[in-house]
């Protein structure tokens, strides 16, 4: 009886766990997904994902399709939206600029003017953008502003 009684009481706090992580998951996604303005003392106005982090283009994706995958996307990981949902556009970010494109790797990765956006693996604090204007991965990479534009120098 108490072998039974403790099985059940371990499922239960599983199951609990589970739920719990996957909301915060959920939530964690949710914020992430948002895009907001940063102004960079450096770069000027610049996207950013809720959390901060600077969101780049690959510019192999010439702003339709997502190419960064697998193990280009351990290094950049691409902005995922909540299936179903759309990101949300905060102050000075063009709501009408965002939209979404199939991920091959599965899901669906954020766009903002057709573009894919990533962050940058390096990219250590929230606003920094280690990653503009390098090459890796077979292409070049830049931060990309409110307006749509790519920040290409």
């Amino acid at each position: 009886m108490y072998r039974l009684f403790s099985a059940a009481m371990t499922m239960g706090l599983a199951a609990t766990l589970v739920s719990c992580s996957s909301d915060d998951s959920a939530g964690d996604t949710a914020r992430a997904s948002a895009i907001a303005v940063l102004d960079s003392k450096d770069l000027g106005d610049i996207l950013v994902d809720g959390e901060g982090n600077v969101l780049y283009i690959f510019k192999p994706d010439d702003a339709s399709t997502v190419s960064c995958t697998f193990g280009c996307a351990t290094e950049w990981p691409p902005l995922s939206a909540i299936d179903g949902k759309s990101p949300e556009a905060g102050d000075g970010v063009d709501a009408t600029l965002l939209s979404t494109l199939p991920n091959p790797a599965g899901g669906h990765v954020v766009t903002y003017h057709g573009w894919p956006l990533y962050r940058y693996a390096a990219d250590q604090v929230p606003g920094q953008h280690l990653g503009q204007d390098v090459f890796l991965n077979g292409g070049d990479w830049y931060v990309m502003r409110p307006d749509g534009k790519p920040l290409i120098p």
